[in-house]
């Protein structure tokens, strides 16, 4: 009978402790993204991985083998939002590897992950390829 007594008393901390923290931690609902009515994308069946060279004075984007090259921050942008719309049309996800060359400079770098968070677009490092 004494472990039983034992084993509801930890129980009893266990969910002490946790009430504690809920309490204490400041979650605001300005950091949790709620979902909007107006926000609703198509379902998407397939993932599509395009690759974004980035060099000093231009961008280069391969896409199933077709290469487009931007000079600026806005053409890039126009190039990612068309790609992307039309692989929404197709039930396409669109990934984009991000492979910043030694050349290139780190605000081309920040422009471009403010641009892919901006739209939405999934992003990775080709950490291999960076090294």
């Amino acid at each position: 009978m004494g472990n039983r007594t034992m084993m509801m008393r930890l129980i009893d901390v266990a969910l002490i402790i946790l009430l504690g923290f809920i309490a204490i931690s400041r979650l605001k609902t300005e950091y949790i993204e709620l979902p909007a009515a107006g926000k609703a994308q198509p379902q998407t069946d397939k993932v599509a991985t395009a690759v974004l060279h980035l060099y000093s004075n231009h961008f280069d984007y391969v896409i199933d083998g077709r290469k487009k090259r931007s000079k600026s921050i806005a053409a890039l942008e126009g190039v990612l939002l068309s790609s992307k719309s039309s692989l929404l049309n197709r039930r396409t996800k669109l990934v984009v590897n991000i492979e910043p060359h030694k050349s290139s400079i780190m605000q081309n770098l920040v422009d471009v992950l403010d641009i892919c968070q901006r739209n939405q677009i999934e992003k990775n490092f080709d950490y291999d390829r960076i090294n």
